[in-house]
């Protein structure tokens, strides 16, 4: 039983392009979460909380005069609001349970949370349902997506540090580190880079990175030098010499300290099949290896491997890394965004050593291949690259006797604020229509987008360069015959649908959120299925 549960209050759309900028927030109930489309700023008379699209804001208690303004001033983009009641368990007896009024368990008053796309289907759902109810009270499925759409919220804040939007010259900082830590890394020069004193410098980066600087550079060589551990042969002096430090013995001093294992402990756990995985669980499948814990919004964004993941531990929030140790695993393997929670890496460490790789970086195969190096299990590795490619040719196989030669494909995605991505080969699907099935873009894609290697996010009405004839369209909803009815009432999509005869096909967001390893065998097999239903469809009428 769930120690904590919700009650909804309200939920309405509390401004739009209508809305006069500022606006008093309607709400009279609290707690509230605002979430808006674009930038806007919530205000009272003490403070201003400034809200940038892609996150939400949590008021815990009414402020005097409290209000919405647009970014720039003049008009809204739509803004969503809920208000809602916290409770906690404070009686647990065998016949019942006791729920009172709590906001302890909430974040603080003010603190912005980062809204993911998995969020959007959730919110819209429940808003669309408060408006068609007669009383919310009396609706018990409109207190369960609250609670879905909460619990969600604030577990993915326990991991969010990695979205919030650093200082810029820190950023660059981060990319140059990243990119020379081999080579001497010096405070004096860095800040100087950035632009400010070393004092200034040392305070910021400690506050935007959650590491102080000496701690981040030794966690950059560290993490270099387990990836050579496992991938080479080389002693330590070659080691340390590759990755920055001055000896191979002061590498194994600073290694033990953080890892909380010899080097040569480490090397030995090559073989590990006790894996964690924050990331990666499809490569993981595909080399044999099935994963002993994920983080929860990991597994949710990958359903498309429940069936392949029958006893892993879901992941709730960061409090549960201790519940890990249990596991005994022999290693945990974590995407590099994950620097920015440095209390959990450190926590993660003490319970078995961690792997750091990049994700959404690599090539997808090469992902694979990674991973099948670092666990000793390049053969395994190797024969599931060789059977995605035989099943990517047999479908390209199958493809080309039924699709034009000259016909088009794009991949895009719809976010929550009505933008759509324009996707590239390292990010979702993408991979599989360009470089698995070999199928040919618009040019505008393939210059701005491919060539670029850079994703590209638009409205609406500015995709008309960028229209294939075969789109498929990753939309962030379960039920997505509703949403091709949402989209086909709007005339861009009638016009390119009706008129000019371009094909869309709709993908679930939460079974192509994530697409490395085992996830792409089956995103292959949808997408190709798609494609040919619609060709034999097409062949039937035209028969």
């Amino acid at each position: 039983m769930n120690p904590i549960t919700y009650e909804l209050l309200g939920a309405s759309l509390l401004a739009d392009n209508g809305t006069t900028s500022p606006s008093v927030l309607a709400f009279t109930t609290f707690p509230a979460i605002i979430v808006p489309t674009e930038a806007i700023v919530v205000g009272s008379d003490s403070i201003s909380y400034p809200v940038e699209k892609g996150q939400a804001i949590l008021l815990r208690q009414a402020e005097n005069n409290l209000h919405l303004r647009s970014a720039d001033g003049k008009s809204f983009q739509p803004v969503y609001g809920i208000s809602f009641n916290s409770y906690r368990i404070t009686e647990r007896g065998k016949s019942r349970l006791v729920y009172e009024l709590s906001s302890e368990q909430l974040p603080e008053h003010g603190q912005l949370l980062e809204f993911p796309r998995q969020a959007a289907s959730l919110l819209h759902e429940l808003l669309q349902v408060a408006k068609l109810t007669g009383s919310i009270q009396n609706t018990p499925r409109l207190h369960f997506m609250l609670h879905e759409l909460l619990d969600l919220l604030f577990s993915r804040d326990l991991y969010s540090n990695h979205y919030l939007k650093k200082d810029k010259p820190i950023h660059q900082v981060l990319a140059y580190m990243k990119q020379h830590y081999r080579s001497p890394l010096s405070r004096t020069y860095l800040a100087k880079m950035a632009g400010f004193n070393e004092s200034y410098f040392s305070s910021l980066f400690r506050k935007e990175t959650g590491w102080s600087f000496a701690e981040y550079v030794y966690r950059l060589r560290i993490d270099e030098a387990k990836l050579l551990l496992l991938l080479t042969n080389d002693k330590m002096q070659e080691i340390a010499y590759k990755t920055g430090f001055a000896d191979g013995s002061y590498l194994g001093k600073t290694f033990q300290k953080t890892t909380h294992l010899s080097p040569s402990s480490f090397r030995s756990r090559k073989h590990a099949t006790r894996i964690v995985g924050m990331q990666f669980l499809g490569a993981l499948l595909a080399v044999g290896i099935e994963p002993l814990a994920a983080p929860r919004e990991v597994l949710r964004s990958s359903s498309l491997l429940q069936d392949r993941l029958p006893g892993i531990m879901e992941l709730a929030d960061i409090e549960q890394v201790e519940e890990l140790r249990a596991l005994a695993p022999d290693l945990i393997i974590a995407p590099t965004y994950h620097y920015n929670m440095p209390h959990m890496l450190k926590a993660l460490e003490h319970i078995a050593p961690v792997i750091m790789l990049p994700w959404g970086e690599m090539d997808k195969l090469e992902e694979v291949r990674m991973i099948g190096k670092l666990l000793g299990r390049t053969a395994e590795a190797e024969n599931w690259i060789a059977g995605l490619q035989q099943q990517g040719a047999a479908a390209k196989q199958r493809l080309a006797q039924l699709l034009a030669p000259d016909d088009t494909f794009g991949l895009y995605e719809l976010r929550y604020d009505d933008l759509w991505m324009i996707l590239h080969p390292p990010v979702r699907s993408a991979f599989i229509l360009y470089k698995l099935l070999g199928l040919t873009p618009p040019a505008a894609i393939q210059k701005e987008i491919i060539e670029a290697n850079s994703h590209l996010a638009l409205r609406e009405q500015h995709l008309l360069p960028y229209v294939a004839k075969h789109m498929f369209l990753i939309v962030p909803a379960d039920d997505i015959e509703a949403l091709r009815g949402k989209l086909m009432e709007r005339s861009f999509w009638q016009q390119l649908v009706k008129e000019q005869g371009h094909k869309i096909y709709l993908l679930k967001l939460n079974e192509f959120w994530m697409d490395d390893g085992v996830s792409l065998e089956k995103q292959l097999d949808i997408m190709v299925e798609l494609l040919l239903s619609d060709a034999a469809e097409n062949s039937t009428t035209d028969g």
